[in-house]
């Protein structure tokens, strides 16, 4: 039986300019003693580029956490090589359960749809940083995909679907996802799906889970 409560968020992307990085420190110093912490993948953003100064402090007071309070950390597709050279007390896996109520997995495994459209994603994100070049607004490109709505509804509801069979499939109630940037909240057949959205753009998300 779970005695303290778990909090979970996801797509933190540490080194982008998107990540309210003041936001979130002030979110940990809000978390409860003896909380645990599950960080739901692409926590990093670009693995082989140095931190801003300011984010490489997350970093390090993530790691610093992993001392006070039990820390996980389930790779996402950006962070999927990522290493730190000291991890404190981190645990690393691809997925993270809580006894049978909850699984959590990062979302990419289950997105069939983005795999297949690799050229589109990367003539997207190439269209997406001329606009920004040229002098238009500088979103994030999730939250400026997020302006196809009909496509990006698509997309987020793909993962749910593939993500609730999967939770049906090993026996969980319930699976939280990240990966879409796309808060949900969704029950189908007696089984729920949650997303904890991402960092990078408002409204902010996070997933508390009640002890037993």
């Amino acid at each position: 039986m779970n005695t303290e409560s778990c909090f979970i968020v996801s797509d933190l992307h540490l080194g982008s300019a998107h990540f309210y990085h003041r936001n979130f420190l002030a979110w940990l110093d809000a978390l409860p003693v003896g909380a645990q912490l599950v960080l739901n993948g692409d926590i990093i953003d670009e693995p082989c580029r140095s931190l801003p100064d300011a984010h490489q402090a997350v970093l390090e007071r993530l790691v610093g956490e992993s001392h006070k309070r039990p820390v996980v950390w389930v790779r996402g597709n950006h962070d999927a090589e990522f290493e730190l050279a000291e991890s404190g007390q981190i645990q690393f896996g691809n997925s993270w359960e809580i006894e049978q109520r909850l699984l959590i997995v990062h979302g990419d495994r289950l997105d069939k749809m983005m795999s297949k459209h690799g050229i589109f994603k990367w003539l997207f994100r190439r269209f997406h940083r001329i606009r920004v070049l040229l002098g238009f607004q500088n979103i994030h490109v999730a939250a400026y995909a997020k302006r196809w709505s009909l496509l990006y509804q698509a997309f987020s509801k793909h993962v749910a679907n593939n993500a609730l069979r999967a939770a049906r499939r090993r026996g969980f109630a319930a699976i939280v996802c990240g990966h879409t940037h796309a808060a949900m909240d969704l029950e189908y057949e007696g089984y729920r799906y949650f997303n904890t959205g991402s960092w990078t753009e408002k409204p902010l998300h996070f997933l508390e889970v009640a002890p037993d």
